[in-house]
């Protein structure tokens, strides 16, 4: 297989993402939950970036996209499912290990689904909740917990194993978790340069040593998952479904 020339840096983008969402998991069986989730999260802007580099350098490729697949079941879904079971599912008993189940099962049933009907590759938007949405927001509120922020702060009420916060932040997951293998129709945020550059600043801020400004940056992340998941399809619906005829001759190197 000749792969373009143009094609080989976005491609070293997406197996740099895959690389970022594999670490997250061994750092996920050590217990090293802040790192995960540091890591999802710096897969899913590498995962952004390859698609938007291809674009641009003309260096679209069946080969990135269909690559691209396979980091998006990798980091964000199976790495976020292990993150949150490691961390917190596993104080629930059968009923965790059904929640990171679902988690996987959701992820890859929305990628099949997605790679068999959507010709464009979500350029003109997403049938159903992208999984970055749900392996974001399960990072984010992962590492809020496990940031040391909510003890300096003393939020004793913030548990994300028993009480209200616990029961709210999971039936939203498996809310998103539903809505990814839904007919709901999304547009995609992530094409607008003041979204995807707020995620830049998010994954920068996450790096930070700073409680404070990490955890914040974690809290706005996981409020933006909220909205979008919930509210933004009626908002800010997606414009008709593009016909099949208008299939590009080449895939973008994106994917979900």
């Amino acid at each position: 297989m000749k792969i373009n020339q143009r094609a080989i840096l976005p491609v070293a983008l997406t197996l740099g993402a895959m690389c970022a969402g594999f670490a997250s998991i061994v750092m996920s069986a050590h217990n090293e939950y802040v790192w995960a989730a540091r890591l999802i999260i710096l897969s899913m802007i590498l995962d952004g970036l390859d698609g938007a580099l291809a674009r641009l350098l003309k260096g679209t490729s069946s080969f990135g996209a269909e690559l691209d697949t396979f980091v998006d079941m990798t980091s964000f879904g199976i790495a976020p499912a292990l993150l949150a079971y490691e961390a917190c599912w596993h104080h629930f008993g059968v009923w965790g290990k059904v929640l990171a189940g679902f988690m996987v099962l959701s992820g890859a049933s929305r990628l099949s689904r997605f790679r068999i009907i959507d010709p464009l590759r979500g350029q003109g938007g997403f049938l159903g909740l992208p999984i970055t949405c749900a392996g974001g927001f399960v990072t984010c509120i992962v590492f809020v917990a496990h940031s040391g922020a909510v003890q300096e702060w003393g939020w004793t009420w913030f548990s994300l194993t028993q009480g209200p916060v616990a029961w709210c932040v999971w039936i939203a997951t498996a809310l998103m978790l539903v809505l990814q293998v839904s007919h709901i129709r999304y547009t995609k945020a992530s094409k607008h340069p003041v979204v995807f550059l707020a995620g830049i600043a998010l994954v920068i801020a996450l790096f930070f040593n700073v409680h404070l400004l990490a955890t914040v940056a974690a809290l706005a992340g996981c409020a933006v998952g909220v909205y979008f998941a919930f509210l933004s399809p009626f908002l800010h619906p997606p414009g008709a479904k593009p016909a099949p005829d208008d299939q590009p001759p080449e895939q973008p190197a994106t994917n979900d």
